[in-house]
């Protein structure tokens, strides 16, 4: 019995049994089976690491992150004393991050440091580690799956482990940083100042001292308690947003534009509140032209804010008696 069918294209003649396998066609065949180039199943690797690290940056390049970094993993557990074998460590605990495996791209981490003492890819496993701790910090990809007090102390170990390694690294600032957001996160915001000026003090090059210069005046803005709250402290707030526009027009930095208006609007705020509660207490003491220049004041200085409404209101009653 003869059977017709198809493969890529090509008309194929399979004979019953004992007349032969392929008559026609079979490279096609074999490639369409095999899928073009790459051996198959859970546990293959190519013929060499080259080959095999070809594969999995082909996966990468499509979009595969998980599989892509099984492969990198793959060729690092199988061709161990390989050139390649380091990097793919590397590439893979990055994939596996990017795919959101957060404990398995630590697991990458751990076994390249356990097999190099001195590892050749610092820069990129500062890279990968920072985006991890951040992940857990913001709770994206595995991270979201912890509870918030473990997701900070694991963000926090990282950030802190990647100052120790490198302090004078390419990372070190973006830790640095991310130890000031743990502290912001549980209402420390005096020890998170304190991180966010040692960036500003240790690395006067940093593309993130914009951002740290905001993230300084957040803090002074929500301060709690204020028990000894003072007029400097807000200015200072102020300053320090006028210090990171300065520095974000001065390079590259990503600064979040819309975060540092909203707190200038509730730092202008605060003041206008100050001066409205002076003009009411020289009001309430009969000192009515004290009283009169402070709302003037609120209104030419702090026009966008809700006081200058309230200050032009009080400013008339007053005037009508």
């Amino acid at each position: 019995m003869q059977l017709l069918f198809r493969a890529s294209g090509v008309l194929l003649l399979a004979l019953g049994p004992g007349r032969g396998a392929l008559c026609a066609g079979e490279g096609d065949l074999e490639a369409w089976v095999s899928e073009g180039r790459w051996p198959r199943g859970r546990a293959t690797v190519a013929r060499t690491p080259a080959l095999q690290m070809e594969k999995a940056k082909r996966l990468e390049a499509l979009g595969d992150v998980r599989q892509a970094a099984e492969q990198y993993r793959r060729l690092a557990d199988v061709y161990v004393e390989s050139q390649e074998a380091e990097e793919a460590l590397i590439l893979s605990a990055r994939c596996f991050l990017a795919a959101g495996s957060y404990t398995k791209c630590r697991e990458q981490l751990n076994e390249l440091r356990r097999r190099y003492v001195h590892p050749t890819y610092l820069d990129a496993m500062g890279q990968v580690e920072a985006a991890l701790g951040r992940g857990y910090l913001e709770g994206k990809g595995e991270g979201g799956t912890f509870r918030p007090s473990s997701r900070l102390r694991k963000a926090r170990a990282i950030f802190q482990h990647i100052l120790d390694e490198d302090p004078q690294g390419r990372w070190a600032d973006d830790a640095l940083l991310g130890l000031g957001q743990c502290d912001e996160a549980i209402g420390r915001w005096d020890d998170a100042m304190d991180q966010h000026k040692k960036l500003l003090d240790k690395y006067p090059a940093s593309e993130l001292r914009a951002e740290a210069e905001g993230r300084i005046a957040y803090c002074l803005a929500r301060r709690e308690p204020r028990p000894e709250y003072t007029e400097a402290e807000t200015k200072e707030a102020l300053r320090r947003i006028g210090n990171a526009r300065e520095e974000a027009a001065g390079g590259d930095t990503d600064l979040d534009a819309v975060a540092l208006e909203e707190n200038e609007r509730m730092l202008r705020a605060r003041l206008a509140e100050k001066r409205y509660d002076q003009a009411q207490f020289y009001a309430k003491n009969g000192h009515y032209r004290a009283a009169e220049v402070y709302y003037e004041l609120i209104r030419t200085r702090y026009p966008e804010t809700p006081w200058a409404k309230k200050a032009e209101e009080a400013l008339n009653l007053m005037r009508r008696r």
